[in-house]
């Protein structure tokens, strides 16, 4: 008996030091919640000097990690990330963030030359023997919607993927495009361009090409490039073009000349006009999130180029066009009336970020945003998505929510000095000049502490750079507001004082990107009670 005693008196100073440790990374967490990264940040430093155990490493690394990134030590965060997955190879948000920060550090200024394409979702017109669309046109995507025209039974369709709104019209649509601040306009097959079922002007033949930067509708009629907007611009196109596609891309409007078999591409700002020629004979196209275009041919194959090299991804005869919202390229399949949703991306990650978790009586409530690799939503995400918590797969709940972005102007000392300051998890605009210094490790606070930030002409192509990256650009900040997908579940309170992963998964095909938090019977405590 004395023997058995001794051992677990032994014992007892190791589970005391278990608990405690425990106890502050749940203390950590609630500072990260609240948005107190350097007070956080310096609370998990204390914790390393004392004896951690070993299956919680993974945990306390991780979460160092993040807010090593939040306090501007990428490169740090960098290196730690890189140790901890060679003594834990399969922890998957390690895995996550070590692929978003090289990203961002090493490769993000490549562009990789391979591509994945791969159906992932059929939405049907024919549902339940109901007709909901017949021979698809023209789609735009928004949030957790798209909209489908269908321009034989005067209609657009507002569908998720699983349930549909029908809207009967009085004209005949031939294409939608739908801002985020809720206006839709459609071009119709007698030339009327409508705003929320407004006639705005009516045109010869307009071809729709999109929304430019300040969130002004572009098309293209005949001979003329058009802006509408507040300051209504034209600009000419000489040389008589048969033009039946165009997009935009930053400031430029580039239109598919069918007789030319190349694309025109317009100045947005000055109206100087310049042709690329096109390798093979095209119908439709599209552009990558970088600046490259997607081909369809009139041969049904489907192609990335360039500028210079060609790359054939696939063969798709049974489109008639395409639309591409990254990362997903839908496809129009009027033989079975379908669209057809593909995963095309390139290496680039996807990132997830989790800005922060609630919780209530029952249920607990993660906030996360999903941006491509130059900070613009990404949408459809509820289609995709999986909540994993102690890396298990459980039910829960998708909801979509836009905030307004905060705007101000600052001086050249933000990416230096202020952006340290900025931890409240709102969504921020920042405009700065073109003095501004600038770095690499800047782009990954920018990103975690949803920052997008915008310049002058005058600025240099380096800092321009950094700011598309960031998801903002040149001149006025545009959009206003950004999408929150928020993710519930409920939640059992934990036994002991494990400390319990939680993650928001985002799955295209074999590729995954998640961010995660941490769950704590104290971290619950706390949120019950209103401590964060």
């Amino acid at each position: 008996m004395r023997r058995k005693l001794f051992a677990f008196f032994l014992l007892l100073p190791a589970m005391i030091f278990t608990q405690s440790v425990r106890e502050e990374f749940s203390e950590v967490l609630t500072l990260w919640t609240r948005g107190n990264i350097p007070k956080a940040l310096e609370k998990i430093e204390q914790i390393f000097y004392k004896p951690i155990p070993a299956e919680n490493l993974p945990e306390f690394w991780y979460m160092r990690a993040k807010l090593l990134i939040e306090a501007g030590k990428v490169r740090e965060a960098h290196e730690s990330l890189k140790n901890i997955l060679l003594v834990f190879p399969n922890q998957p948000e390690i895995t996550s963030l070590l692929e978003n920060v090289r990203f961002i550090l090493e490769e993000g200024s490549a562009k990789s030359s391979s591509f994945s394409f791969e159906r992932i979702y059929t939405i049907s017109g024919f549902q339940n023997g109901i007709e909901y669309f017949f021979s698809p046109t023209s789609a735009s995507v928004l949030g957790k919607h798209i909209y489908v025209v269908d321009s034989k039974n005067r209609r657009i369709v507002r569908t998720d993927g699983r349930t549909f709104q029908v809207e009967v019209l009085q004209y005949q649509p031939k294409q939608v495009f739908v801002l985020r601040e809720g206006e839709r306009y459609v071009v119709t097959n007698d030339g009327w361009v409508l705003k929320n079922d407004e006639k705005l002007e009516k045109f010869r033949n307009p071809i729709g090409c999109g929304f430019d930067e300040k969130g002004n509708f572009v098309l293209f009629d005949l001979d003329r490039v058009v802006v509408l907007g507040p300051e209504r611009r034209e600009y000419a196109v000489a040389g008589h073009p048969l033009v039946v596609d165009g997009e935009i891309f930053r400031e430029n409007v580039f239109l598919l000349d069918l007789w030319g078999n190349s694309l025109i591409s317009v100045d947005l700002r000055t109206g100087k006009t310049s042709r690329i020629p096109l390798p093979l004979p095209t119908r439709s196209f599209e552009i990558f999130y970088d600046g490259r275009f997607i081909l369809l041919t009139h041969l049904g194959e489907l192609c990335v180029f360039d500028g210079k090299m060609l790359t054939t991804l696939a063969k798709v005869p049974h489109y008639y066009d395409v639309e591409y919202d990254y990362p997903y390229l839908i496809g129009f399949d009027w033989l079975t009336n379908t669209i057809e949703i593909n995963f095309l991306k390139s290496e680039e990650p996807i990132f997830v970020h989790i800005d922060q978790f609630k919780i209530s009586r029952d249920r607990i409530y993660l906030y996360a945003r999903v941006e491509n690799a130059f900070g613009k939503d990404v949408n459809l995400v509820h289609l995709f998505s999986e909540v994993l918590e102690a890396r298990g797969k459980i039910p829960f709940d998708v909801d979509l929510e836009t905030r307004e972005y905060t705007f101000y102007i600052s001086d050249e000392k933000f990416l230096t000095k202020k952006l340290f300051e900025v931890n409240d998890r709102k969504g921020y605009h920042v405009m700065v000049p073109p003095e501004t210094p600038h770095s690499l490790e800047a782009l990954l606070m920018l990103r975690f502490k949803n920052v997008k930030l915008w310049t002058t002409l005058e600025a240099s192509e380096k800092l321009k750079d950094i700011c598309y990256r960031s998801g903002g650009g040149v001149g006025e900040p545009y959009p206003l507001e950004h999408n929150v997908w928020i993710f519930s579940f409920p939640h059992l309170k934990p036994v002991g004082d494990e400390i319990i992963p939680v993650s928001v998964v985002y799955k295209l095909s074999k590729q995954t990107f998640s961010d995660t938090v941490y769950i704590t019977k104290k971290v619950i405590e706390l949120g019950l009670s209103g401590g964060f």
